[in-house]
């Protein structure tokens, strides 16, 4: 039988100015959208995807080779 604990039943949920992230493969974003390699807060780099294998780090404006399979993250 459950337990019904009114004093610790309450639902919580996650604060109005935390960020969602949902995640993609690199070769569904379109060109142009940005992304993050990772949905863990605090020095995480956006992204914004040039073409269908490179992006460019938007902070040291720098352009990478992306694998089309690797996953990234993008803010909902």
């Amino acid at each position: 039988m459950p337990i019904n604990d009114q004093a610790n039943d309450r639902y919580n949920p996650p604060g109005n100015l935390s960020d969602d992230f949902e995640e993609f493969k690199f070769s569904e974003l379109e060109v142009d959208e940005l992304f993050w390699q990772t949905n863990q807060p605090g020095d995480n780099i956006p992204w914004r995807k040039v073409n269908q294998t490179q992006a460019l780090n938007i902070k040291a404006q720098t352009t990478h080779n992306f694998n089309t399979s690797t996953i990234v993250w993008q803010k909902t």
